[in-house]
This record gives structure tokens, C-alpha cells and sequence, in this order.
């Protein structure tokens, strides 16, 4: 019997002590479901999502001592927050090329002809203190001082060091902000994963051989430009450290202190533990980017059968173990000399060719990516990510693919030569991969990595 009907048939008899209890019982399943319902949306949405993103979009001060008892922003930064990077699309989306991260790298060289006023004399270290032990540098935008501010643009305005025992020319570099939806999905895939889409061959497609990433301390990377980082949680804390000049544990605050004035034991902390870990839970709970449904629905749309008909699906997959619609293998390939730069940012040190040739460059077959290779990025959200490629060279996504060199080169010559209609199907299946409106994932995270 219904509710109603048993509500009528009480009324009818006049049973009030009935209508009395049917109510009761009424008001206590509301009551249970809308606790059940509050308990559910706590469990998928934890309190450190919430601090996390507090954290994310927090401005820092220059001068203002963080909360932990650190000195809080710098003193070398190049934004006073991070969402101040990450915007595009919604926060922890990419950045636009004024918000690049601009490096020097130190390449030996025979050639020693360059204006004086260029040239600095002395050791690397002398130029800065970061080129004690890599290959190259960030300049930073900012400085919580005029002097070291200073200090910073005499530093780029060097072309070339004689050092006592070499010449070194100094190249420029950039990289662009990348977009972080779905970087909890990226994080929960097993490098079991990772090795087999290392395994897979294309006979369509032979010039196109992707390699994982294997770090110094043994893990596999797939975060950041060059796959230089294995964990969400060591780029986080990487990013703290470099793009805010926050001290962290694991990861010491940059500055232009030499190493005789370095104390570590005299830095106090700006983002203690628990923050760090909210911080990542805040990113890895991101919600990956939404499709713009495309061809009323039917699947597979017109521009991703041309997408992959002349290869661009070898590399951006749209699946990778359990991330669906990644559009990514996460895997290194060799882009060409035409993209290449010996910069490394964010890992560990990568020794660049002698005398600066990237034509003459050969890329590793294992360890960390070379001048000319590159992590393939996820595609999801690329319509709301411009600009593209890693220095943001690229203002259309048309212009993206036609920049394309290396292993992809004869993928870019096959888009050049689709018909128009095929070429603008391809574009338009791109422009579907939109961001999404912010909000976390209700999917579990924090999976073992095999």
C-alpha cells in the first residue's frame, strides 16, 4: 500500500493517532536521508580539499611572515600565489605566456666571440649559485628586495661565462604554465601502465617510439614538461619552492645565498606537512576536463577519426589504463631540433650536448628526457589551454600541429595535406576538449603505483 493511501484511509477512518505516526515516520526518513546525504558529501569531498584550495589561491605578501614562522614569499618568486599561474579555465588551469618560467642554461662552446659586455668572468656558481650543481637556472620575475632584484637582471643580462677552464654561452629558455585538472588521475596510474604503453608499436606509424622517463632515485617520471617528476606531491612541493620561494619539507626555498652563507638549519618552515599534503589532495582531487559533445552525440565524432587516421591518436591516446579521454601517453618522444632546448627545470640535472648543437643531440634510449624530447600532454581541456606547446610558441591549435617535428613530422605533414573540411573536423574535436566547471572528483585516489 502507498503512503497516500494509507494517508487517506486514516483521514477517512478519523485515526488521528495513525496520521500521527504515518507523519513521524515521514518526517525521521526525511530527516535519516538528508544526514545520509551530508555524511556521503563529506566523505567525497575531504576538509583538505577545501584547505588545499585556500592554500592554492592564497596572495602572499612580500615581508609578511608565513604562518609556520618562515619568511613566507621569496626571496626569489615569479607570482605571490598560485593560482596567479594557474587560471585558465578555472583554478589550476594553465597560464598565458606572461606568466612563463624564464631559465638560463650553460652550454660548453668553442665559440668565444661575444661582446664584453655580455661576458661575465669567473665560475658558474659566481653567476649564481644554482649553477653549482645543474646545468641551469630559473630567473625569476621578482625579489622581496631592490637589490637582489637587481642583482637578477644583471644575471640575464649575460650572454656568455669564461670560467677558468672553459667558455660557456648562455641560451634562454621557457616554459609555459601547464593546466593541473585531473592531475590525481595522472597520479593514481601504475607505471606498470607507463611501461607497457612504452612497449606498443604503430605500423602506420613506425618513425613513432615513445620511452618512459626513469629518474635518478628509480621511479618513472609524468609530470611537467619534460616528465621530470615522478608524484603529484613532489611537483607541488617542487612549485612552492621555485614559482613562490616557499620552504617546505624535502625542498629548500631558492635565493641567490651563496653556498658559504647557505644554512639550512636556519630556515624555518612556510608550509609545514599537513599543508603540503592538503595542497596535493586539493590538485589531485581536481576534476579531469569535460567534452563538448560533438556530432549530436554519435561517437567516434568526424575530426577524431581524422585525428587518428594520420596518427596524432599514437601519442595522445585517448586511454591510459583507467584515464579515459587523457588524449596522452605520458610517454618522452623526440620532437626534433626545431623544439629543443637543453633547460631542465623541476628534477634532476640533464647534461646538455657539447657545443650547444641540438641538430647533432642524440636522445637517450634511458633516463631522463633529452634536448629535444618531450612528455606527450593530456589533451583534455586543450580548447581553454592556449597557448600551446611547451614555451607557448603556439597561440591555435592548427598552429600547435603545424609545429610538430620529429617522430611527428610526417603526422604534421599528413594534416597539411587533409582536405579542408577534414582538417577543420579535426580542429573543431579538439575544441570540444573543454575545462570543465571546477569541482573534486568523487573517485577514489591515492592508489599504489606498480
Amino acid at each position: 500500500m502507498s503512503f497516500s493511501t494509507c494517508l487517506g484511509d486514516a483521514i477517512g477512518r478519523g485515526n488521528r493517532v495513525w496520521l500521527a505516526a504515518c507523519c513521524s515516520f515521514a518526517a525521521l526518513c526525511s530527516v535519516v536521508l538528508a544526514g545520509d546525504r551530508r555524511h556521503r558529501q563529506n566523505i567525497l569531498i575531504p576538509a583538505d580539499f577545501h584547505e588545499g584550495k585556500a592554500l592554492f589561491e592564497k596572495s602572499w605578501t612580500p615581508g609578511e611572515r608565513s604562518p609556520a614562522g618562515g619568511d613566507g614569499l621569496g626571496p626569489l618568486y615569479n607570482e605571490t600565489s598560485c593560482v596567479g599561474c594557474h587560471n585558465q579555465g578555472g583554478t589550476g588551469g594553465g597560464g598565458a605566456n606572461d606568466r612563463n618560467v624564464r631559465m638560463l642554461t650553460a652550454v660548453a662552446s668553442s665559440a668565444q666571440v661575444v661582446n664584453r659586455d655580455k661576458l661575465f668572468q669567473g665560475e658558474m656558481e659566481d653567476l649564481h649559485p644554482g649553477f653549482r650543481n645543474r646545468s641551469s637556472v630559473v630567473i625569476h620575475r621578482h625579489a622581496t628586495s631592490e637589490e637582489i632584484e637587481a642583482r637578477l637582471r644583471n644575471i640575464e643580462s649575460f650572454s656568455a661565462v669564461q670560467t677558468r677552464e672553459e667558455f660557456k654561452t648562455l641560451r634562454t629558455a621557457s616554459r609555459n604554465t601547464p593546466a593541473l585538472f585531473g592531475a590525481g588521475i595522472l597520479d593514481a596510474i601504475p607505471e606498470s601502465v607507463l611501461r607497457e604503453a612504452e612497449k606498443r608499436t604503430f605500423p602506420k606509424f613506425p618513425e613513432i617510439k615513445g620511452r618512459v622517463s626513469s629518474l635518478p632515485e628509480g621511479r618513472l617520471g609524468r609530470f611537467g614538461w619534460k616528465a621530470q617528476m615522478a608524484s603529484l606531491d613532489g611537483f607541488v612541493r617542487a612549485a612552492c619552492s621555485n614559482e613562490l620561494g616557499l620552504e617546505v619539507p624535502g625542498q629548500h626555498q631558492t635565493s641567490l645565498a651563496p653556498a658559504g652563507e647557505f644554512e639550512p638549519s636556519k630556515i624555518k618552515i612556510d608550509l609545514d606537512e599537513d599543508q603540503c599534503i592538503s595542497l596535493t589532495t586539493f590538485l589531485s582531487r581536481l576534476a579531469p576536463p569535460a567534452r563538448r559533445p560533438m556530432d549530436n552525440g554519435a561517437m567516434p565524432p568526424w575530426g577524431y577519426t581524422v585525428f587518428e587516421s594520420i596518427g596524432c591518436a599514437a601519442c595522445h591516446a585517448p586511454k591510459l589504463g583507467a584515464a579515459r579521454g587523457i588524449y596522452s601517453d605520458l610517454l618522452l618522444h623526440d620532437m626534433g631540433a626545431s623544439s629543443g632546448d637543453s633547460a631542465t627545470y623541476y628534477g634532476a640535472p640533464v647534461a646538455p650536448p657539447r657545443l650547444g648543437d641540438l641538430a647533432q643531440a642524440q636522445s637517450p634510449r634511458s633516463g631522463p628526457a633529452g634536448p629535444t624530447e618531450w612528455r606527450t600532454p593530456p589533451l583534455w581541456g586543450v580548447a581553454d589551454s592556449a597557448p600551446y606547446l611547451h614555451d607557448g610558441r603556439a597561440d591555435t591549435l592548427d598552429d600547435a600541429i603545424e609545429r610538430h617535428d620529429g617522430e611527428a613530422a610526417k603526422t604534421r605533414i599528413r594534416y597539411t595535406k587533409l582536405a579542408f573540411a577534414d582538417r577543420k573536423a579535426l580542429v573543431a574535436f579538439l575544441s570540444s576538449l573543454t575545462v570543465s566547471a571546477e569541482r573534486p572528483k568523487s573517485a577514489a585516489h591515492g592508489r599504489k603505483r606498480g
